[in-house]
């Protein structure tokens, strides 16, 4: 139980992993402490809070605001990846505007300069397709959690 709340705690932190090792080691002395005056792992917990309530105070009382901080790595995360969305379609579309029809032998862009199509195992271009909607629903989870977060 009480690991499960330092996991928790840890989880919910945004501070730099220095200062997130020194909050773990500071609450396993609290639990140490306690349990020696015998309290139990559940009073520990309930007098402490949850693990968000105790986050938040204990990045308060480093000077961060803990929920602008997650609040703006999600909105990075999702303008990332929606970033890579549109340069993977971008790509996607430039590769398929110049593409040789199907079952074309070859292809006259001038009256010299002949293309011809060759038979390669695989598209680049589907890999690209492919990326472009994996990025798509990722940014669009992102969006989700993001709104849902923001109500709560």
């Amino acid at each position: 139980m009480k690991e499960q709340y330092i996991k928790q705690v840890e989880k919910e932190l945004s501070l730099p992993r220095k200062m997130k090792k020194e909050v773990v080691r500071d609450l396993n002395e609290v639990f140490a402490s306690a349990m020696e005056h015998g309290e139990t792992e559940q009073q520990i917990i309930q007098r402490l809070g949850t693990p968000k309530e105790f986050a938040d105070s204990t990045a308060e009382q480093f000077g961060i605001d803990n929920t602008k901080s997650k609040k703006r790595n999600g909105i990075i995360s999702t303008l990332a990846t929606l970033v890579i969305a549109v340069a993977a379609f971008s790509v996607y579309a430039v590769t398929q505007s110049g593409k040789v029809p199907e079952g074309a032998i070859g292809q006259a862009d001038a009256t010299t300069n002949i293309q011809i199509e060759g038979a390669f195992a695989f598209d680049i271009s589907q890999i690209l397709l492919a990326i472009g909607f994996a990025a798509t629903a990722i940014a669009i989870l992102l969006i989700i959690r993001t709104i849902h977060k923001n109500r709560r």
